[in-house]
């Protein structure tokens, strides 16, 4: 029966399969709730996703971008204000029966109108976000986390500027922000592409996304960055009046992901045994496990050494459980903890600490007076190296260049993502997603150049994409 929870991992080949059981077996999602597209958050899987929203929070902060919160209702009047949005929502949309109020699929149509108080109040630059669910009626097949009805622990960034300058300042410096939580949150590379005008919001003025590569070589959208010109603002009537009395429109960017970074972490980091999680992300850094020995137990050591270890800002656990210690090992490698340090006989004797790398599956040998140090440094440096480098390797197992758009689809077929020249017309965006079934062009790469001729129409350039099937 579909969501019972599984005794071992499907092989990772078969993506979804695995993926489905991961979350089921690390105890992150109950996806057995009778409602499509939903899930229940277990214990463990809501600790690491709060993790990720204390890091955006202290981010956003830093940056100048204040929570705030708005309803989940939008009035239906406010949906309609904007008609290119709503012709885009509304057959998806979840409404109030009863009521003309809609459930929010995004925050435009509830903000903006409370923007223009704030305008008219001398409020700019306005710069704020939330933390939310948004709600799509998704006819397509869902998959948890990654194409959900309610989409659960979303961020969206909205700001709003006097200047086209401003405006596009604050986008890169969203930009810098996203690929900062890439590199050294999640330690995943940023693939970064500008999108086509034909892609992005009826008047805007440009948009980035943010892309990884699935181990079956899918490509899967993964936050964007949205430069909104001033399209909304002339919908919405958003303006101040500058020192000559003129009437001006406020210009605007908005940016969200949410729990589909985690996708990524799951899905690139993990393996055959379960999670592996980046250290930052990870609710638990250290695990200590004893091996018990003629009625010794070690817990005083182990007690001790979770002492130690968290004054030097480790979070640790005792794991003091009836389990055999097999049993425990396996416990905590399908948890994905970075760090297993185990504590027996032979360690007591020998005084030294056994530590186990789960990004690496191996053990070192590790003197008691220098475990802090060691244990900081593996967490800090050693491990997120490792986890970036792997999916760099899996990167350039997966992406392959090509000229021709027939061996491009072979490549493609066979689970791959091809890199190609591409002029960006909308003609050859179109001539692409005749391919195949979900195969496209994700947009164009922002820090990649090659001289060369697009792959559908021949016309020279130097523009880069990425081709492959999607989610």
């Amino acid at each position: 029966m579909e969501g019972i929870k599984p005794e071992r991992l499907p092989p990772r080949e078969n993506f979804i399969e695995w993926y489905n059981s991961l979350l089921q077996l690390a105890e992150i999602a109950d996806r057995r709730y009778p409602i499509k597209g939903t899930f229940v958050w277990m214990p463990y899987g809501l600790k690491i996703m709060r993790k990720l929203i204390e890091i955006w929070d202290r981010i956003f902060e830093e940056n100048g971008i204040e929570e705030v919160y708005f309803p989940l209702f939008v009035p239906l009047e406010f949906a309609k204000i904007n008609e290119e949005w709503f012709e885009g929502f509304k057959a998806d949309a979840f409404y109030v029966e009863g009521e003309n109020v809609i459930l929010r699929p995004t925050g435009e149509p509830a903000m903006y109108p409370i923007f223009k108080y704030w305008i008219m109040e001398g409020r700019l630059p306005i710069k704020i976000y939330q933390t939310v669910s948004s709600f799509r009626n998704e006819g397509k097949t869902t998959h948890t986390m990654i194409r959900d009805r309610e989409i659960t622990f979303w961020h969206e960034i909205h700001t709003v500027h006097k200047t086209k300058e401003e405006a596009k300042e604050e986008m890169e410096r969203h930009r810098k922000i996203y690929e900062y939580i890439w590199k050294e949150i999640l330690n995943i590379p940023p693939i970064c592409v500008e999108k086509p005008k034909y892609e992005i919001f009826p008047g805007a003025d440009s948009a980035y996304e943010f892309y990884i590569i699935l181990p079956n070589g899918r490509l899967l959208e993964n936050g964007s960055i949205n430069n909104l010109g001033q399209a909304y603002a002339r919908k919405f009537d958003l303006f101040y009046v500058d020192e000559k009395g003129n009437k001006q429109y406020v210009w605007q960017v908005c940016t969200g992901n949410g729990a589909r970074f985690l996708v990524a972490v799951f899905a690139l980091h993990g393996d055959e045994r379960g999670l592996v999680l980046p250290p930052k992300l990870a609710p638990i850094q250290a695990v200590i496990i004893t091996i018990p020995k003629e009625g010794k137990n070690y817990l005083e050591e182990a007690k001790e050494l979770k002492k130690r270890l968290e004054n030097v800002g480790i979070k640790t656990f005792v794991d003091e459980s009836e389990k055999t210690p097999g049993e425990k090992f396996n416990i905590w490698d399908i948890k994905g903890v970075p760090i297993r340090i185990e504590i027996g006989e032979k360690e007591i004797e020998g005084g030294f600490y056994s530590i186990y790398r789960r990004d690496l599956k191996e053990r070192i040998k590790v003197n008691k007076e220098e475990v802090e140090k060691v244990v900081k440094s593996l967490l800090e440096d050693a491990i997120p190296r490792n986890l970036y480098r792997k999916v760099e390797t899996h990167y350039q197992e997966k992406i392959k260049y090509f000229d021709n758009i027939e061996e491009a689809k072979r490549w493609i077929e066979e689970g791959n993502v091809v890199k190609t020249n591409w002029c960006g017309k909308r003609e050859c965006f179109e001539e692409i997603k005749r391919l195949g079934p979900s195969i496209e062009a994700v947009g164009l790469l922002i820090d990649e150049r090659k001289d060369g001729k697009c792959i559908v129409c021949g016309e020279s350039t130097n523009r880069l994409t990425l081709i492959g099937k999607t989610y």
